[in-house]
């Protein structure tokens, strides 16, 4: 188990800072704190690696105002040659906020049924980006394999609700295991619909409906438990902003800068018309339910006047008491 405090570090604030404690490079979105858990995990295993050993991440968590992580390790000098294949580099769009995920190495067959591991291709942007036409701010390298296993979730999952009398934040444990259990662990970060719909300036499609549309092209999505606004889906960015630009072809907007990034991408014709009216009861997930605390898109706590301090003290208490007995 694995505990950082120093989100502003670690979140963006300081990014030279973060380099010379972490080895990473921060950028700055909506997915600081998520990116926050990668940047440990990538330290961690990069501390590992020096001594043979590498790391299977069984849960990450942000929470409040702290990260932890609980990770498994083991020792294998064959194993350690996978690590480049689990790292990435990020680029970040400075006008729409969309970003792309670059691998630092990838596999190559043998002749002889072997593998051997070789640089990645890149890069996968344009110096401009595709869909506003500006330019790319670069991060990383960050943990962009799985930080979850999710049959350990669902085990300790099991473990807590047959336990329910010991954890006084039992409410806040199991939404929290819900949603983890429930977010797409192939694909890192995430996005806020709330920020898609600021860039274009348009009022915000329902969550319900705008996760709908997504399933109805034919992609995947889900919440995650970083962000009550947050969503993971592997709908690649240009299907993103065709959803937007029908939804904004139905609900116009007031004219604005045309060089503004939200300008650019509804000056292109959607490709796809993919926004439906009509839900799909997939489209209905579960949302976290926070009995004991509410956490607002910045990340931080808003405590029940009437608990006082004890809430955070026990779910931080009862985290670590949990977790121990399953590990």
């Amino acid at each position: 188990m694995c505990t950082a405090t120093d989100l502003a570090v670690l979140c963006g604030t300081n990014g030279e800072v973060c380099y010379a404690k972490y080895g990473s490079f921060p950028t700055k979105g909506k997915y600081c704190h998520e990116m926050a858990l990668r940047i440990l995990l990538a330290s961690i295993e990069s501390h590992a690696n020096r001594y043979k050993r590498y790391i299977v991440p069984v849960l990450s968590v942000f929470m409040d105002f702290y990260i932890r992580v609980f990770v498994r390790v083991f020792t294998s000098a064959s194993e350690i040659k996978n690590t480049p294949l689990k790292l990435s580099y990020i680029y970040q769009c400075v006008g729409c906020d969309s970003f792309h995920l670059q691998c630092l190495a990838r596999t190559v067959q043998k002749k002889n049924n072997g593998v051997k591991h070789a640089p990645a291709i890149g890069p996968v942007v344009p110096q401009e980006c595709s869909d506003c036409g500006k330019k790319f701010n670069v991060g990383g390298p960050i943990w962009s394999a799985p930080i979850h296993d999710q049959d350990w979730v669902l085990s300790t999952l099991t473990g807590v609700k047959s336990m329910k009398d010991r954890y006084p934040a039992y409410d806040k444990i199991t939404s929290v295991l819900n949603t983890m259990s429930e977010e797409l662990h192939d694909v890192p970060l995430f996005f806020s619909l709330h920020n898609i719909a600021g860039t274009v300036k348009c009022t915000s499609p329902s969550l319900v409906m705008f996760r709908s549309a997504v399933l109805n092209a034919g992609y995947r999505i889900s919440s995650t438990h970083v962000n009550p606004l947050g969503i993971k889906s592997d709908a690649p960015w240009d299907v993103i902003w065709d959803i937007m630009r029908c939804w904004v072809k139905n609900h116009p907007i007031k004219e604005q800068p045309r060089d503004s990034p939200g300008t650019v991408i509804l000056s292109k014709s959607p490709k796809l018309e993919i926004f439906q009216e009509q839900l799909l009861p997939s489209a209905r997930l579960r949302q976290i339910r926070l009995n004991d605390s509410f956490q607002t898109p910045n990340g931080t706590g808003v405590r029940r006047s009437e608990q006082g301090g004890r809430s955070r003290a026990n779910m931080s208490l009862c985290w670590a008491l949990t977790l121990s007995r399953v590990l």
